[in-house]
């Protein structure tokens, strides 16, 4: 059967469409997107590339479809009548006149007429048409061939709008068959491929608008818009299907003008459908596209306003959570009404509460509960929490919220909304697994950028949670801070903070079997004739047991994060060689048992595990120093002189604390800067052994 032979009536040909085989027409299937992206990488140079004006480019493509089109449709309803359409005179207005290769336009238009129709056929004519375009882009030979194929398609239609009342037009397009083309106006053919909002060459222009923008969002740097680098790295594959069914159309068309039969309607289709597909694809990455600009923006603007550009807090707020100047109102949990933001936080300091998780530990409640009945008193400071609950949400999280809701007095934010700025939380505010508390004034400016260390450790005591207010409780000994009230002897802070002298053992841990012989060792050495000779007394504290004397894993779940709390405020101010106590208790969590040795107010030396308890035990062998060193004094160095001859790693575990959290911290066994991962680590210049 000819490819090119004289049209037959309807009937004959839609006959003839239904008996074609796949071995006369093979259609796209052998041309599956990895071999089309294998094939034109040979189209693809490292040399300096062509630029030219997308913009008006795509515009004039526009222009010209659209206007086609217009006088397609007058051309249908006047039936041959005389006259001509007239066109508005903004209808092909450009910001500035386009500038293209004639030469190149009229080799591409050679290339694209006057071809057998046929997906071999059309696949050569695309990459031999590549071939000529090769300093240009991808995106700019898409655009190219596009403006070749309107220019043809524009002259048709422009020669028949004029041929009734312009004897030249009328000559012109008699030459060109135009009447020919004037017939298929209604036919199906015609519609699938050139006049329809849903034909091939209308979703090609689509796919042109898309990758447009694409190229003009490239001044965004991919790590802050990533489905950007997904979409650009589309962009050669879809500008070859783009040109494959541009080159497709153009024979139809001159198929038209030769009065042959054209495409077959499996290979119409096939077209219509891959093009669909593409377009459905690039509209997928320009929605994800536009969502990451949008948070790209917000991120961009809440630093400003926090860094640079003070603003009403209200407003901030708003942002922040729905990323629009006005944002839907917050529960009042006191009424349980809802109110907008503008109302009550006018002139107003905010407490931002900040939780990924919806399990507040029972102690952070409790705090927030305090802080917020200290801080309405004087009405100085709002309360506002904001969940960032996972999208979709997980199986019991609106129980959750609803039941922590519950308890709460403060303002919250709805269960159902998406919280817009957690690229802010997250990567400016440091929002991880734990709680965050955000102080900030009425113009944004952030006064306290994690205050859930300072009401762990001092509770109400650290509003109005300032910089100046926690200098002041830093001088407060670490002890009487976070120690002591884990302790059942109150009347233990007028002997540690006034009696200078007084020496104290504060112990704890897990194993009751090393809590045990501690107890036993201590009391021994307390018993010691020599102990009491030299009149030395001390006092044994354990810590982390309730009213009953037992040991309770909830109080010492509370101590360990006072402890953390306390290692990160100060080592914030203060640096890592002030925080080294602490950070040598926080390693010894784990371990079977821990002590403090203290003398008055100020720590003498922390021990861990077997050395502590070996060292205790073997109290006959360093008793003789008691004299000459002092209890305390003694009683570390003999500590040191077992662990400097068995060094183990040190661990401190730092996990999930949301905000400021130390990049380096200092062993405090060895002075050495601990390696960092989940969880800090030194071995003391040995190898990693846990």
């Amino acid at each position: 059967m000819s490819l090119l032979r004289p049209k037959s009536s309807a009937t004959a040909l839609a006959l003839a469409l239904s008996q074609q085989t796949d071995k006369e027409e093979p259609g796209l299937k052998h041309l599956s997107d990895d071999v089309i992206t294998n094939r034109i990488f040979d189209f693809m140079t490292d040399e300096e590339m062509t630029k030219i004006d997308l913009d008006n480019y795509v515009l004039f493509i526009e222009n010209v479809l659209k206007a086609s089109d217009q006088i397609c449709v007058a051309s249908h309803w006047a039936q041959g009548s005389k006259g001509h359409f007239v066109l508005a005179e903004d209808t092909m207005n450009y910001p500035s006149p386009i500038d293209p290769p004639i030469c190149t336009l009229h080799q591409i238009s050679s290339e694209m007429a006057c071809k057998p129709p046929g997906v071999e056929t059309v696949h050569k004519t695309t990459l031999d048409i590549l071939s000529k375009l090769t300093r240009y882009p991808w995106e700019a030979k898409a655009v190219l061939i596009f403006t070749a194929f309107v220019t043809n398609y524009g002259v048709l239609w422009h020669l028949d709008n004029h041929s009734h009342s312009d004897p030249l037009a009328k000559s012109l397009a008699t030459i060109k068959r135009v009447a020919l083309l004037r017939k298929e106006l209604d036919s199906v053919k015609y519609g699938q491929v050139f006049f329809n909002q849903n034909s091939m060459i209308y979703n090609c222009l689509k796919a042109v608008k898309y990758i447009n923008e694409f190229k003009s969002l490239s001044k965004y740097d991919t790590k802050d818009v990533p489905e950007l680098s997904a979409a650009l790295r589309q962009i050669p594959l879809v500008s070859y299907w783009i040109i494959h069914i541009l080159v497709a159309s153009s024979i139809e068309l001159h198929c038209y003008l030769s009065g042959v039969e054209g495409q077959t309607q499996k290979y119409l289709n096939e077209m219509t459908e891959k093009v669909s597909s593409l377009v459905l694809t690039l509209e997928n990455h320009m929605q994800f596209i536009r969502e990451q600009q949008e948070e790209v923006e917000l991120y961009r603007w809440l630093v400003d306003q926090t860094d640079h550009f003070p603003t009403d807090v209200t407003l901030f707020l708003a942002k922040l959570i729905n990323g629009k100047h006005k944002a839907r109102p917050l529960i009042n949990c006191s009424t349980q009404l809802e109110e907008h933001i503008e109302e009550f936080m006018k002139e107003k300091k905010l407490i931002l509460i900040v939780s990924r998780s919806l399990n507040f530990s029972r102690e952070d409640l409790e705090i927030l509960q305090s802080v917020y009945k200290e801080v309405k008193k004087e009405n100085k400071f709002e309360m506002v929490w904001i969940p960032v609950i996972s999208d979709p949400p997980n199986d019991g999280d609106e129980e959750a919220y609803e039941a922590l809701k519950s308890e709460m007095k403060w303002f919250v934010v709805p269960f159902a909304a998406k919280i817009a700025g957690v690229r802010f939380l997250e990567e400016r505010w440091e929002l991880r697994e734990d709680l965050l508390l955000v102080v900030l004034d009425t113009q944004s400016k952030v006064e306290f950028s994690n205050a859930i260390h300072l009401t762990r450790v001092w509770e109400k005591e650290a509003i109005p949670f300032s910089y100046d207010r926690v200098k002041a409780l830093m001088k407060k000994n670490w002890i009487d801070s976070t120690v002591l009230k884990y302790t059942d002897q109150p009347r233990l802070k007028s002997l540690v903070v006034i009696n200078q002298e007084r020496n104290v053992i504060f112990y704890g841990g897990h194993n009751p079997r090393w809590v045990k012989n501690f107890e036993d060792s201590a009391e021994a050495m307390k018993r010691d004739p020599v102990t009491r000779e030299e009149g030395i007394t001390f006092e044994l504290v354990p810590v982390g047991r309730n009213n009953k004397g037992e040991h309770d894993p909830a109080v010492m779940f509370n101590f360990w994060m006072a402890q953390r709390s306390y290692f990160i405020l100060k080592h914030q101010l203060h640096g890592s060689t002030a925080s080294e106590d602490i950070s040598q208790l926080i390693s010894y969590e784990t371990e079977k048992g821990w002590a403090i040795i203290t003398k008055g107010p100020t720590v003498v030396f922390i021990g861990g595990g077997d050395s502590i308890l070996k060292a205790i035990d073997e109290f006959q062998i360093w008793k003789k120093n008691l004299r000459r060193v002092g209890f305390s004094g003694s009683f570390k160095d003999y500590f040191d002189e077992l662990t400097a001859s068995s060094l183990h790693c040190t661990h401190v575990n730092i996990i999930g604390f949301s905000g400021w959290i130390p990049l380096i911290i200092t062993c405090p066994v060895c002075r050495r800067y601990m390696g960092s991962g989940i969880r800090f680590t030194c071995c003391h210049g040995g190898p990693d052994v846990l």
